[in-house]
């Protein structure tokens, strides 16, 4: 009885977490795809090797769909070190939390900066992405599912869990598409490119 309460609180947390990160990185095989390999995905060019500049924040920002209004910024924890020394002039650029923004939150252009596991190290496509999470759609039949049999390893005198949440997900647009005035690519996900 102990180990089922265990898992009752442990098994929906790592099942969440396997979720989060396929709606960023997943593959599509077997679960959602995720942003950063989606036909959707603009990849702007990192002005400096292994590092993200003021530079790269406006040209990713430029690279926005405009339109929706609930753009967020995901991060690596590998980048914030990069954020909190960037300035332009003699104003610093990342805002960290209840500082001169004023808000309950780091923000990068007004926007919210969250740090998630899900993104890639620094230097790798996607260590900062700038996402519009209305623009994934994701869908869920019923809620998680547990059951557990001592049937199913009774030879052995052990209990099987088993576990079940289906969940699938992909951006709304397969691509990234052309501005209205017909000379910028736009897309409602814009990730810094990698090294070069």
């Amino acid at each position: 009885s102990a180990l089922e309460g265990w898992l009752a609180r442990e098994v929906p947390a790592e099942l969440r977490f396997m979720v989060e990160d396929s709606f960023i990185d997943g593959d599509g095989i077997g679960k959602p795809l995720g942003i950063l390999q989606s036909g959707a995905l603009i990849e702007a060019t990192r002005a400096d090797a292994s590092a993200v500049a003021d530079e790269d924040i406006s040209q990713m920002w430029s690279q926005r769909m405009l339109g929706p209004q609930d753009y967020v910024w995901f991060v690596n924890a590998s980048v914030m070190p990069q954020l909190y020394a960037m300035t332009v002039g003699n104003f610093p650029v990342y805002q960290p939390p209840g500082g001169m923004s004023d808000t309950p939150y780091g923000a990068l252009f007004g926007r919210p900066v969250i740090e998630t596991e899900y993104n890639p190290y620094l230097g790798t496509v996607g260590d900062i992405l700038l996402a519009s999470p209305s623009q994934y759609i994701a869908i869920t039949k019923g809620g998680m599912q547990s059951a557990s049999s001592i049937h199913v390893r009774f030879d052995y005198m052990e209990t099987a869990f088993r576990f079940v949440y289906r969940v699938d997900g992909q951006p709304k647009l397969a691509s990234s598409i052309t501005a209205f005035d017909g000379t910028n690519t736009v897309s409602p996900f814009v990730a810094l490119a990698a090294t070069t």
